[in-house]
């Protein structure tokens, strides 16, 4: 880049700032200043549709001349299925497209599926009935009994005393007496 294109472009990023700074609704800044400045249209549509949700909530829930001409005659709408309404007319929920002709001609017939109703499963919990707790604790305890007869018969020899290394001598030795 030439000095001459440097300096041009470093004027018109300073005319740019004030033009920003004087009207900060305008758009933002070029370069390396709009990562800082652009807010991005994602977040600006995700406020229309929630600020369009929000109004057709609001006009469902009031009472007036709709609510009576559905009470004359009309099936009343869930308030889910009203909202199901209000995103199927922003584009937000839609139906799936119809299945191709090789889909169809694949599957079979509804008549001949089989299904197994989806069933729990009982797990074992592992609980234990007082019962059990008793008969599990007396049996520990025979075999408590059991453990300390049969250590009771053998003798357990006293440990050999370790051979006495240089270390361990010099440790053995009595503090040597300072002359005063």
């Amino acid at each position: 880049m030439s000095l001459a294109t440097h300096a041009v472009t470093n004027q018109s990023i300073v005319r740019m700032r004030r033009r920003q700074r004087a009207n900060p609704e305008a758009l933002p800044l070029a370069g390396a200043n709009a990562r800082q400045c652009d807010t991005g249209g994602g977040a600006a549509r995700r406020l229309r549709v929630l600020i369009a949700l929000a109004a057709a909530l609001a006009l469902s829930s009031l009472p007036g001349e709709a609510a009576a001409q559905e009470a004359e005659g009309q099936e009343t709408v869930s308030g889910g299925a009203m909202v199901g309404n209000v995103l199927e007319t922003l584009r937000l929920r839609q139906t799936p497209p119809p299945a191709q002709d090789f889909v169809v001609r694949s599957r079979p017939a509804p008549d001949q599926l089989q299904y197994q109703p989806m069933k729990p499963t009982e797990k074992p919990t592992g609980k234990k009935t007082p019962a059990q707790l008793d008969a599990l604790g007396a049996e520990l305890q025979g075999a408590l009994e059991q453990n300390r007869k049969a250590g009771a018969r053998v003798a357990v020899p006293d440990p050999a005393p370790r051979p006495a290394t240089p270390r361990r001598a010099a440790a053995a030795k009595p503090p040597r007496e300072q002359a005063n």
